[in-house]
């Protein structure tokens, strides 16, 4: 079970004992909460709904597939995706809703220091895990001004590598991350240690991130930490990071990019789509080799083969939007939802697939049987 470090303090408030239904929350999410002095009082308070006008944070694509990293399976990186990182952005969604509804002259200082903490902690996490998954997906070794900037820092590429990846195997056995920052004050890239999300250099911004909490890698690695850490910096995207770098040299915003500008469907915007009840007709297409590994669906999904597109496209109706899913948002569905477009049917893809409709805590249905899939 993930380690997260919390005060020992207890309220001295009594809280009488309400039971209440926490849909689309992990065992894992309400493990996080439990674990926290503040559980007692948020259990009773993370059910309450954002209000209409709030801004909900977004669960962000994976960047990269998961079955093609070395020595990172797809079962670690799809769980870490989806129930931790998914998870944090649910409960940051759910408590500043709540935030936004407190009468703050009433409210008293154990709610609003206990939700406070716990918003600091889930905003931290989702920003720290969308770093983490930025980074990886790549191979090699830094290249360009990024590099020459590890080698003025560091004196070398490899003298950060070393660096960096001892202080991530010293974390062994506990928990935290282990951050490359760029710190305005220090003038330079420095390696940060962090005992738990709440742990930022003051001032820094995250580079690249290395989650060494016990669920980004014992599913894999059991206590072996080491050979975790040895797996991640054989799978570093230099690139994405580069590019975060310059960002951050350049004064750019480094924000999630809206999956509409693409013309992909976010989960979130599927969600409500279905829930109001709009006719549009959902797809989920993927290959036999993915499907294997699949349990489960959307809601009224139909399920087609994508290399029988020809087989079946005619049939789908010209008048209504259609959104098709794969697994991660790749090349499946961007494939035939291009082919899908090209004759003339409102189609597209949604962004992440199913993994991200997983992370959002969205409802599905057991996959059904071949022989009962139409």
């Amino acid at each position: 079970m993930p380690k997260h470090s919390g005060s020992s303090h207890r309220c001295s408030v009594e809280v009488k004992p309400i039971v209440i239904a926490l849909p689309y929350h992990s065992r894992v999410e309400m493990q996080h909460l439990y674990h926290s002095w503040f559980g007692r009082t948020l259990r009773l308070l993370i059910d309450v709904p954002p209000r209409e006008d709030a801004m909900p944070h977004r669960i962000v694509p994976l960047p990269f597939k998961p079955p093609r990293l070395d020595g990172l399976s797809e079962r670690l990186l799809a769980s870490h995706y989806e129930n931790n990182y998914g998870g944090a952005v649910r409960r940051l969604n759910a408590i500043e809703g709540r935030l936004q509804g407190l009468d703050w002259a009433t409210a008293p200082v154990f709610e609003i220091n206990g939700l406070k903490r716990e918003e600091l902690v889930a905003a931290n996490s989702m920003i720290l895990h969308e770093v983490y998954f930025d980074g990886l997906g790549g191979s090699g070794d830094a290249e360009g001004e990024f590099a020459a900037a590890l080698e003025r820092d560091f004196g070398s590429v490899a003298g950060w590598r070393s660096a960096f990846a001892a202080c991530a195997k010293a974390q062994a056995g506990g928990s935290g991350w282990t951050l490359l920052t760029w710190s305005e004050r220090h003038g330079r890239l420095m390696i940060q240690w962090a005992a738990d999300h709440t742990h930022c250099l003051a001032g820094g911004v995250p580079i690249l991130a290395l989650d060494m909490y016990e669920h980004a890698y014992h599913l894999d690695f059991g206590a072996k930490a080491g050979a975790y850490v040895d797996a991640f910096m054989k799978n570093i995207h230099w690139q994405r990071v580069a590019a975060r770098f310059d960002r951050v040299q350049t004064g750019q915003a480094d924000t999630p990019a809206n999956p509409a500008s693409d013309g992909t469907v976010a989960p979130e915007d599927l969600r409500t789509r279905i829930e109001r009840g709009e006719d549009l007709v959902v797809l989920d297409i993927c290959l036999a080799d993915d499907m294997a590994k699949r349990s489960d669906t959307l809601p009224g999904a139909r399920i087609r083969a994508p290399d029988r597109i020809g087989e079946w496209a005619g049939d789908l109706p010209r008048d209504k939007p259609i959104v098709a899913y794969c697994v991660y948002g790749f090349q499946v569905s961007g494939d035939a939802v291009a082919e899908l477009r090209r004759r003339g049917l409102d189609a597209h893809s949604l962004a992440g697939g199913i993994a991200a409709w997983h992370a959002i805590g969205a409802p599905t249905v057991p996959l059904p049987s071949p022989s009962d899939r139409s």
